[in-house]
């Protein structure tokens, strides 16, 4: 070589210099899958610039904020919308119709291609999903019923059709609105109808009189009142009835009255004041009540907000059990009669006085069930068993009153007598003996005992007379102790 110092460097430069060794497989995938991606994403973003349909704008709500305003308030009627992907809409058109759809005033237009206008930014909030506004100010100052109509203009390269939504009906009046100050009823927990309070029974309620619950209440404005409307229904739940109360006679629109029905609890003043009105509801339940002034040139379909009482209740009247009685006698828990072989049944009759109201149930268990609150039935007995019949009385709300008796009839003589039979007498002619049988004895069967009853006894608990510690314990009546045989027979 003509240089020796290349061909020392050629002889000291290692193999491995003059040919590299092949890359991982790895990075090539790895290569591959970044040019891939590349390519997709290019194309996604051509599609979401050229060929991407955008989506619609809607009108999701457009609502005044109030169905009735006054022009003696100062106020104007006040808008709330919401409208879906505000950055597809151009413009917004907003319209004042009439009720039968004449065009009022000249149409307000809100450009949106950029950023809020002045107007709306103290309104309304705008996000990329929704553009919200509250109570927006209109400009309607004469009395009528209005609707609004609210138009969205989509941008032109969106190639779409106006959207359009409507408003419900704002009725603008020159009375100021009657409102609903105050609805409370005299009492909120009365007795059924009938009821005895005494100073022996202080913690019951005044019992509702015929003409029901009575309610008062007290309404603002009344030179704007066109009618009252009074509804009942059950707390929370469905409606019971109601009444409407006019106060404009047919003969003079323009001129306020009180209602023939409501003369006598009301008065009329700056204030409309109604104290102590019936409302007819007598039976027991739970009962809350409705206020709601319908001022006029107002349609059913916007009836202002309801004043709601509180609930009321009227109670049942208390049970108590009269009288429980065996042969026209009071009831003793237990009975035990002799019945002997061969002889009729005994008969008893039971009977019963319940008093309560329209809500109280008397059963006789186990049979026959439900009866009257008073009644007199025959009891049929076994001729050697127990007979149990159970009194239940209850008013639906509070624990039943029960009273119970048992009856246990029995054989005195269960044995039969031996008879000797007369051939087999000894040759002395003197016949065998007959056999002492020995005398019957009933079952014994401890005296009941009687409850110890707290202060305070249940209603009917009085009626059931104590023994006095020195009479001697009996499961019979009188005329069942010692009987003779002639005595027992008490078929009816």
């Amino acid at each position: 070589m003509a240089n020796p110092a290349e061909a020392a460097a050629i002889t000291v430069l290692p193999k491995a210099a003059l040919f590299p060794e092949p890359r991982p497989r790895w990075l090539r995938w790895l290569a591959i899958a970044a040019v891939t991606g590349s390519v997709g994403g290019l194309v996604w973003l051509l599609w979401w610039l050229f060929l991407r349909t955008p989506p619609r704008s809607y009108v999701l709500d457009l609502s005044p904020s109030a169905s009735q305003y006054a022009i003696t308030d100062q106020k104007t009627p006040l808008l709330n919308w919401e409208i879906s992907h505000p950055r597809q809409v151009d413009t917004l058109i907003l319209r004042t119709l009439t009720a039968d759809g004449a065009l009022v005033g000249e149409p307000r237009e809100y450009d949106l291609s950029g950023s809020l206008p002045v107007e709306l930014l103290a309104y309304c909030q705008q996000t990329r999903q929704r553009l919200t506004c509250q109570n927006v100010p209109t400009d309607l100052l004469e009395p009528g019923q209005y609707r609004f109509e609210l138009t969205l203009l989509p941008r032109a390269v969106l190639n779409q059709a106006p959207m359009q939504a409507s408003s419900s009906l704002v009725t603008i009046t020159d009375l100021p609105t009657p409102i609903a100050l105050e609805l409370a009823p005299q009492q909120v927990i009365y007795s059924e109808a009938g009821t005895q309070v005494t100073p022996n029974t202080p913690n019951l309620a005044p019992p509702v009189t015929q003409g029901g619950i009575q309610v008062s209440w007290i309404v603002t404005h009344p030179e704007a009142l066109q009618d009252l409307l009074l509804v009942v229904r059950e707390p929370g739940g469905t409606s019971l009835g109601g009444r409407r109360f006019t106060f404009r006679s047919s003969q003079n629109s323009s001129r306020v009255t009180i209602p023939e029905e409501l003369k006598s609890f009301c008065r009329l003043g700056d204030t409309l004041i109604c104290e102590g009105v019936p409302t007819g509801m007598t039976e027991v339940g739970k009962y809350q009540f409705e206020l709601t002034p319908i001022p006029v040139n107002m349609g059913d379909e916007d009836f202002p907000t309801a004043k709601v009482s509180e609930v009321v209740e009227i109670q049942p009247r208390p049970v108590r059990i009269a009288a429980f009685t065996i042969n026209g006698r009071e009831a003793e828990p237990k009975y035990l009669v002799p019945v002997d072989q061969g002889q009729p049944i005994p008969g008893f009759r039971i009977g019963w006085r319940v008093e309560g109201g329209s809500t109280t149930k008397v059963e006789l268990l186990p049979s026959p069930g439900n009866v009257d609150l008073e009644g007199v039935l025959p009891l049929p007995l076994t001729p050697a068993g127990t007979t149990t019949l159970t009194l239940r009385v209850t008013d639906g709300q509070n624990p039943p009153l029960i009273r119970a008796v048992t009856i246990e009839t029995f054989d005195p003589t269960p044995n039969t007598p031996v008879i000797v039979n007369p051939g087999n007498q000894g040759q002395s002619g003197q016949s065998t003996p007959r056999p002492t049988q020995p005398t019957p004895q009933p079952p014994t069967t401890p005296p009941a005992t009687r409850p110890t009853r707290p202060n305070g006894d249940l209603p009917g608990s009085s009626l059931q007379d104590s023994q006095a510690e020195d009479e001697t314990p009996s499961n019979l009546p009188e005329d069942l102790r010692n009987p003779e045989p002639d005595d027992l027979n008490l078929k009816f």
